[in-house]
């Protein structure tokens, strides 16, 4: 799936002069936690999001900031107007992130997905030649799972071809051992005997399992940990 396939297209936007207030305002009435900032050519130059209006003067959450005789140098003295900016500023432009993380209409998810975890932000522009045709927000990501899992046939394959990909695809792996596993196939149905070594390795054994194309059911009949000797 692309970004474009999941993308909401309808973005709240505000300009660069839209008041603190106004910000806040729209947030709340939309329940969005965070807008892009466009100029009137439609340009992105920022994004204003909860964490820009967390530290204000007007609630008294505002950073105190202290120069230090230690700070010398240009890096440190932004960093501190840069926080008096998000506390005081009266506009979008003053308080909003500049630094814009964005993705193409064509980008895979994995590689959207990468990027809100990677950079831990909660949403993302998505930019058609340059220009803002989309937002992908964490819950989109969620919201495209349910669709996928909702909608996913499955389908009749032979046990004998489901029993052979099963263990072909538990060998490819390298945090299994498949001499410790057991598994059979009737109807689809799998059962799962042996044993693995982590909670993690049962689970991730499970997945596998489940995920795999034919698989109705699963009988979880795995142990964790090593077996006792007689």
């Amino acid at each position: 799936m692309k970004a474009q396939d999941i993308m909401t297209r309808e973005v709240v936007t505000v300009g660069p002069y839209t008041s603190v207030p106004d910000i806040a305002a729209t947030m709340m009435e939309k329940r969005i936690s965070g807008v892009p900032v466009l100029t009137d050519s439609g340009e992105i130059i920022g994004l204003v999001s909860q964490t820009d209006l967390l530290h204000r003067v007007e609630i008294g959450t505002e950073r105190q900031i202290r120069r230090k005789w230690w700070l010398s140098n240009l890096a440190d003295v932004n960093a501190l107007a840069r926080d008096y900016a998000k506390a005081h500023g009266l506009k979008a432009q003053d308080v909003m992130s500049r630094y814009v993380i964005s993705v193409r209409d064509d980008a895979e998810l994995r590689d959207v997905a990468d990027i809100l975890d990677s950079h831990r932000i909660k949403r993302v522009p998505v930019l058609q030649a340059g220009r803002l045709v989309g937002i992908i927000t964490r819950s989109d990501l969620v919201r495209a799972l349910r669709r996928v899992q909702s909608s996913k046939p499955v389908k009749n394959i032979d046990d004998a071809i489901l029993h052979k990909t099963l263990h072909e695809r538990i060998r490819a792996q390298p945090w299994t051992n498949e001499s410790c596993l057991s598994i059979t196939v009737h109807d689809g149905v799998v059962e799962l005997w042996g044993f693995v070594d982590t909670v993690d390795q049962h689970s991730a054994l499970r997945a596998l399992v489940e995920e795999t194309e034919g698989v109705r059911r699963v009988e979880d009949k795995i142990s964790v940990g090593v077996p006792l000797k007689a």
